[in-house]
């Protein structure tokens, strides 16, 4: 004769199912992202990079080198992995940035690329990129937006020499218009913000 289950012990095991299911979910997509960080480092060299200081990488170890290698890897003209790590080792306060976690290392490129093309369009050389990757705790310390772009390390804030931010949003239109690449397009009164988000959006 079958136990008859009571809609309570009914209810209380679909819950612990439930519980169940979300703790090994969560631990699957831990895991996925631990062997994706460690997978991402496997093929970056640690040879010291012309301009890493050697302090970066006693403060923050050997992904320094294996980050500023693969930027060194994209073959840049106007773009120097000093320049892309810089942003990486700036504080707000008590909170320090961190480099980007290696499965994003690669979100990167294409607006790098971007921005070396602006920068042989202009004839100008990049002045500064004030901001990249941010953390979530240094986006917060920066009051950046809570979706910021830049968490996902596909944007940039830049300035380049004798050049305003407004000529060079307007360099940045211009290539995008042309399909080179299909994102957002901010003009501030000291930096222009470029990213890839994948949808056009201006301010």
């Amino acid at each position: 004769m079958k136990k008859e289950i009571s809609k309570e012990e009914s209810q209380r095991a679909c819950v612990s199912r439930r519980r169940f299911l979300g703790w090994a979910s969560a631990f699957a997509s831990s895991l996925y992202i631990g062997f994706e960080n460690a997978r991402a480092g496997w093929f970056y060299s640690t040879k010291p990079v012309e301009g890493i200081p050697q302090s970066w990488v006693d403060q923050k170890g050997l992904d320094v080198l294996r980050y500023a290698n693969y930027i060194k890897g994209l073959k840049l003209v106007n773009v120097t992995p000093r320049m892309v790590l810089s942003p990486h080792f700036k504080t707000r306060g008590r909170t320090g940035n961190s480099l980007p976690p290696r499965y994003m290392w690669k979100n990167i490129a294409p607006i790098l690329k971007v921005i070396d093309l602006m920068a042989s369009r202009m004839k100008r050389p990049v002045d500064d990129l004030l901001s990249i990757y941010r953390s979530p705790a240094y986006n917060r310390a920066v009051r950046g937006k809570s979706r910021s772009y830049h968490m996902q390390n596909i944007a940039v804030d830049m300035r380049f020499k004798g050049v305003s931010p407004r000529t060079v949003s307007a360099i940045a239109r211009r290539l995008r218009s042309e399909g080179v690449f299909n994102g957002g397009i901010g003009t501030y009164s000291s930096f222009t913000h470029v990213d890839t988000r994948g949808s056009k959006a201006d301010w």
